[in-house]
This record gives structure tokens, sequence and C-alpha cells, in this order.
């Protein structure tokens, strides 16, 4: 298993990953122990500005006696997936500062200095930020609209304000996303939920599509984001 490398310094882009974090977010912890490099599950709590961050200690019950491992000045490598745009492991390298056990067992540790970060996808996806309304392909029931904020030729992220999202939809089911395009023409794709997450202000929908990639590349260029 790969170490992460240290890099100096954290750019505004990775400030913002890191700020993307929230509460209960899942997190792979990376650690040294007598038979080996191990990896265990925890869920992050949250930071204080950039003097820190806050981890639940992992679940002793799962994953066996671990205070021979995490412990004031140990390093952690700290894994999660950042899926805010296009989709992709982001990893970085702490040193524990102190552990407390009330009122619960939390790991408090120092801000990281470096990030690393690797696509989750093979195929390149484009940043976008394109408004389009979702509709129940079956029933042809608009469900709310939103904004495609990364697109390929295969799917695209759609993200839509959470108070518009009143129950979440089916993975596997179809969707139909209404598009404007530039000259004011509608263009539709059909596609199927394969993914959804949820923060405290937005409601996240990985869709595949059912198009042809050539239909979906020529809605690209009209978009002049391909």
């Amino acid at each position: 298993m790969a170490i992460v490398q240290e890099k100096a310094g954290l750019s505004q882009q990775d400030l913002r990953k890191l700020r993307a974090m929230r509460p209960g977010l899942a997190l792979d912890l990376q650690i040294m122990a007598t038979s080996g490099v191990s990896r265990i599950k925890t869920e992050f709590v949250g930071m204080d500005g950039n003097r820190f961050l806050i981890i639940k200690f992992p679940d002793e019950s799962r994953w066996g006696d671990l205070g021979d491992v995490i412990y004031p000045d140990a390093v952690l490598v700290v894994r999660y997936i950042h899926e805010e745009d296009a989709g992709e492991v982001v990893a970085f390298k702490v040193k524990i500062s102190v552990i407390v056990s009330s009122p619960a067992r939390f790991i408090f540790t120092t801000f990281p200095v470096s990030l690393q970060c690797h696509a989750l996808r093979s195929e390149q996806r484009a940043q976008a930020h394109v408004h389009v309304t979702v509709v129940e392909t079956e029933t042809d029931v608009m469900l709310f609209d939103g904004l495609i904020v990364d697109l390929s030729s295969s799917g695209c992220r759609v993200s839509v304000d959470r108070q518009l999202v009143k129950q979440k939809l089916a993975i596997k089911s179809h969707i139909t996303l209404a598009i404007k395009n530039p000259d004011g023409k509608i263009s539709e794709l059909t596609g199927i939920v394969m993914n959804q997450k949820v923060d405290e202000i937005r409601f996240y929908l990985g869709v595949q599509f059912e198009a042809s990639e050539k239909v979906v590349e020529g809605l690209l260029h009209q978009l002049m984001i391909a």
C-alpha cells in the first residue's frame, strides 16, 4: 500500500476540498501496526479553522484494540472520497495531537500540509454549470431543478438544493434531464440513477447516460464545454 508523499503547501483548491468535508463523512485511516500497514474505517467529526481536525476514534469492537497504533504523535494517512465536483480520492498525512475520551472518544490531529488526489473515474469529466430539470421518465413528472456540475460522454453529476428534494430516487431508476441550449431549444438526455449523496445543503445525483456517446458529445459541443 502506497504511503502518501508530502508536497509543500495547500492550494486554494486543496482548502476547498478540505472545507467540503462534512460531519459523518466516511474516512479510511492507514496506520502502522506490528503486522505492517493496516487500513481501518471511521468518521470525520469536524475541524477548527486551519488548526486541527477531529476524527471519531474507530470502533474497537470491530477493529480490535488500537491503543498501540493510535496514540499521540502517531502519524495517520487519511483518505476520503470527494464527490462534489468530479469524484476523486483525497489523501493526506496528519499527526495525532491528543485523544479525548469524554464526551466521546475523539482524535485531534494536526492540520494537513498537503493533499494527494486521484480521480475515481478513468474517463475525464468536464466541470460544468448547466441548468437542468430532472424528470421521472416513466410518469413524465418534473421532480426538481438543479445544476449539472460535471459532465462526460457517459454520465454526469447533478447538484440540487436539498430543500427541493422531497425523497431520494431509487437506484437504477430512469430519469430524463431537460437541458436548455444556448439557442433556447431544449435537449433531453435519459439516464439511470447510479448513486446519491446528501450534505447539509446540497443533494448530489450520479447519472449514467443511456444515449450513445456521439449524441452526448454533440450536446457537449452545443453547450461549449467539450
